[in-house]
C-alpha cells in the first residue's frame, strides 16, 4: 500500500474512532483475566477499543486484550496444568461440575465490539478464530484452522479450515462466515476493531475518495478475501506484516455464522443486533452461551459437538462483582473456585514457591493461610503489559517530567506499594518482547536509564527544575489525574511528597475510567496512569503509542494524550523517523526484523530524554486456586486470553 492509502485509511480510522487510541485497562489495569487476583483498574483497550482490565473472574490479575489500561492492583490467579500439580493431576474429577469464577462488569457479548477485559473473558470462551494464543501463551497455534500457506510475496495467507467445525446452531463453519465476520469487523458501526483489519493487519481493501471537507470511508465488500470453497480462505494483505498469525488470533476474529447479523450492507440479519450481543450469540468455541444478568452473572455451557473435543467440565459460572474486597470476600466463603487477592489483602510473605521458573516464565507454589485457614495453590507469570505515568508534554514542561523521572524509584514503588506483584519498568517494551530478549532489556537500562536506576534523585529533580527558573516562589502547578484505585492513590501520595521538595506542587484527583479517556482524548490532562497489554507480542504494538504524530489530541482518535511534538521535546524527530522505519520494515524476516530491533530501541532513548511516558511496572499476572481445582497457569498473553475447556473440578469441600 503506498503511502497516501495509507494515510487516507488512517484518516479514515481517526474520524471513525477506529485507531488504536488510548484506552485503559485491559488490555489495561491489572487484572489477569480469571478471577483471582489484585485489584487493578478496569478499562479499554488498545485504541478506543480496547480491552479494559480489572480483576478476572476469580480474578486473575493483568490481563489483556491490547487496549490501554489504567493501572490497577487487581491481579489474577490461576493453576497450572502443565508441570505444576501432580497431585491435582491424579484427583478424581467431575465431568458435570460447573466452574465458579468472579468477573467484573460486562459491556458485550460481540467479539467485535468487546473492548473490555470482562467481556473479553466470556468471548474467550463462546468463540473461536483461524489460530489462538493457547492458554494464553505468546506463540500461536492454528485453531479453526487445520493450516495455512503463505505466497511468495509473503502477502497472502491460503487458510484450510477444519471441515468438521460447527456453530453452536449446528451450522458448519465455512470460509464464507469468516469473509462475513471479517467484514463485519471492517464495516459494521458496532465494531470496536476496525483498525485491526485495515490497518495493523493491513488486509487489502478500497476506501471512497472523499469531497470537500469529507473524510474518506472504508468501501464495503473491498475487503481483499476469498472463500475459494467451503474450506478455504484467502486473505492478502497490502504489504508483507511480521505479526499476522499473531492478529488473527484477536476474538475480534472470531468466526460468526454468515447473515447472522444485519448490521452490515451484504446481511438482513437473522436475529437483531441487541439479542445477538447480549442474549443470543453464537459462535464455535468450545462453550455456548447459557446467561447474562448485567450486573449479575453470566453463564455458559459445555457445547457437546466442539471440534476440539468435548470441555471437561459442564460449564462456567461468572459471579458479576465489581469491587475487589467484596470479590475477596466471595473468594473466602469459597464461591468461587479461583481466588481473588487484591494487593490490599495480599501478603506477599505468604507465597511459597518451588523451584525456578520454567520455559515460560511460569512459578508454581503455595500461598496461605488464607483468612478461612486454607492453603491455596498459586502460580505466575511475567505478563506482557506496561503501567506508566503519561504527560501532556504541550502542558508539562520538559523539566517537570525530567523531576517526575529523578524522584521515581521503580523498583521501591514496585515493592512498597505494589508489594512486589510485578517487575520495575525502564522501557514501554516488556521484557519478554524486547529485542533480543529480557537480558537486554535489563542491561540496557542499567547502562543507559538516565535518571538513576533503582534511586529516588531528588537534588536532581531540584537542581533540573531550578535551572528552569523554578523555586520556592515559583512552583509548578501538576494536576495528577488516576484511575480511582487505593494502590495507585498510595503511589501518587509518594511523587506528591517528593515532588514537594522539588518546587512541584502536584494535586491528585481521581476519575472513572470513562471520564479519564475523555478527557485524555480531549487534550485535558496533565500527569495521568494508564497500562497496556498487548494485542498482540511485539514492540511495535505497544510503542505505536509513543510515534509523535500519533500522540496529539487534536485528532479524532490518537494511540495516547502526550502531544509530543518538536516544540516541547528535542527528541520527538528521532521518535518520528524511528518508528517511521518500524513501518518501512513489517516483513517476517530477518533483515526487516533486524531494521524494527534498531528502531524500537530508538523509540524507547528518545521517550527516555523527553519522558513522555515515564515507566513505572510490568505487571505480574498470579492465580490463586483451591485444590479442588485443576486449572493451567495462561501465558504472558494473559487469563483473559485462556479457553476454560481443560479445567477439571473436583470434590468441593
Amino acid at each position: 500500500m503506498n503511502d497516501d492509502n495509507k494515510q487516507t485509511r488512517r484518516r479514515f480510522l481517526q474520524a471513525t474512532g477506529g485507531v488504536a487510541a488510548g484506552v485503559a485497562l485491559a488490555g489495561c489495569s491489572g487484572g489477569d483475566g480469571d478471577g483471582d487476583g489484585a485489584d487493578t483498574g478496569t478499562a479499554g483497550g488498545g485504541n478506543d477499543s480496547g480491552d479494559t482490565t480489572s480483576m478476572d473472574d476469580g480474578m486473575e490479575t493483568t490481563a489483556g486484550d491490547g487496549m490501554e489500561t489504567t493501572a490497577g492492583d487487581e491481579t489474577e490467579t490461576a493453576g497450572d496444568g502443565t508441570e505444576g500439580e501432580e497431585t491435582q493431576g491424579e484427583m478424581e474429577a467431575d465431568s458435570e461440575a460447573t466452574l465458579q469464577l468472579i468477573n467484573s462488569t460486562m459491556t458485550t457479548l460481540d467479539p467485535i465490539a468487546s473492548t473490555d477485559t470482562a467481556s473479553g473473558r466470556v468471548v474467550q470462551q463462546i468463540y473461536d478464530a483461524l489460530m489462538n494464543y493457547p492458554n494464553g501463551q505468546a506463540t500461536v497455534e492454528a485453531q479453526l484452522a487445520e493450516g495455512y500457506e503463505l505466497s511468495d510475496d509473503q502477502t497472502t495467507y491460503t487458510f484450510n479450515i477444519n471441515p468438521d467445525a460447527t456453530f453452536h446452531n449446528g451450522d458448519s463453519v465455512t470460509a464464507q462466515d469468516f469473509v462475513y465476520s471479517f467484514e463485519r469487523l471492517a464495516q459494521s458501526s458496532n465494531s470496536r476493531r476496525t483498525y485491526f483489519i485495515l490497518d495493523s493487519l493491513g488486509v487489502q481493501s478500497e476506501m471512497t475518495e472523499p469531497s470537500g471537507d469529507a473524510e474518506p470511508e472504508y468501501k464495503p465488500g473491498s475487503l481483499a478475501l476469498n472463500a475459494a470453497d467451503e474450506t478455504t480462505l484467502e486473505v492478502t494483505l497490502d504489504e508483507p506484516f511480521h505479526s499476522s498469525l499473531e492478529m488473527l488470533a484477536y476474538t475480534s476474529f472470531a468466526a460468526i455464522p454468515e447473515g447472522i447479523v444485519g448490521d452490515i450492507e451484504s446481511a438482513d440479519g437473522e436475529m437483531e443486533y441487541e439479542e445477538f450481543a447480549t442474549s443470543n450469540p453464537i459462535g464455535a468455541g468450545p462453550f455456548e452461551f447459557e446467561l447474562w444478568e448485567s450486573g449479575t452473572e453470566a453463564e455458559v455451557s459445555r457445547f457437546d459437538d466442539y471440534h476440539g473435543g468435548e470441555a471437561s467440565i459442564a460449564g462456567i459460572h461468572w459471579q458479576i462483582i465489581p469491587d475487589p474486597n467484596a470479590a475477596y470476600n466471595y473468594s473466602m466463603e469459597k464461591s468461587s473456585d479461583l481466588i481473588s487477592i487484591p494487593t490490599a489483602q495480599y501478603d506477599p510473605s505468604l507465597v511459597s514457591v518451588e523451584g525456578e521458573a520454567n520455559d515460560l516464565g511460569q512459578s508454581f507454589g503455595t500461598y496461605g493461610p488464607l483468612r478461612n485457614d486454607e492453603t491455596a495453590q498459586y502460580a505466575s507469570v511475567p505478563e506482557i503489559s506496561s503501567f506508566y505515568v503519561g504527560f501532556n508534554m504541550a502542558t508539562i514542561p520538559k523539566p517537570v517530567r525530567q523531576a517526575f523521572a529523578y524522584v521515581a524509584n521503580q523498583e521501591q514503588l514496585v515493592q512498597s506499594v505494589f508489594k512486589g506483584r510485578g517487575k520495575a519498568s525502564y522501557h514501554f517494551t516488556p521484557p519478554s518482547i524486547y529485542p533480543d530478549g529480557a537480558n537486554a532489556y535489563t542491561q540496557h537500562a542499567e547502562q543507559n536509564w538516565p535518571y538513576g536506576y533503582n534511586q529516588t534523585q531528588v537534588p536532581q529533580a531540584k537542581q533540573v527544575m531550578e535551572e528552569a527558573g523554578y523555586g520556592p516562589d515559583n512552583q509548578f502547578t501538576v494536576q495528577w489525574t488516576q484511575y480511582q484505585s487505593p494502590t495507585w492513590l498510595e503511589m501518587a501520595k509518594l511523587f506528591r511528597d517528593q515532588l514537594s521538595a522539588a518546587h512541584i506542587k502536584m494535586e491528585i484527583q481521581q476519575a472513572d475510567f470513562s471520564t479519564l479517556l475523555t478527557r485524555g482524548r480531549n487534550g485535558n490532562l496533565d500527569a495521568y496512569t494508564l497500562g497496556w497489554i498487548a494485542d498482540w507480542p511485539a514492540p511495535d504494538n505497544f510503542l505505536q503509542l509513543l510515534n509523535p504524530p500519533q500522540t496529539l489530541t487534536s485528532d479524532p482518535a490518537p494511540t495516547s494524550y502526550i502531544n509530543w511534538t518538536e516544540e516541547n521535546g528535542s527528541a520527538s524527530q528521532q521518535a518520528a523517523e524511528a518508528y517511521a522505519k518500524v513501518e518501512d520494515n513489517q516483513a517476517p524476516t530477518d533483515q526487516a526484523q533486524a531494521a524494527r530491533n534498531e528502531a524500537y530501541i530508538a523509540i524507547e532513548e528518545a521517550n527516555w530524554e523527553d519522558v513522555g511516558f515515564l515507566p513505572i511496572y510490568h505487571s505480574l499476572g498470579e492465580r490463586f486456586w483451591y485444590d479442588w481445582v485443576d486449572i493451567e497457569m495462561h501465558g504472558g498473553m494473559g487469563g483473559s486470553r485462556q479457553a476454560k475447556d481443560g479445567v477439571r473440578i473436583g470434590e468441593r469441600s
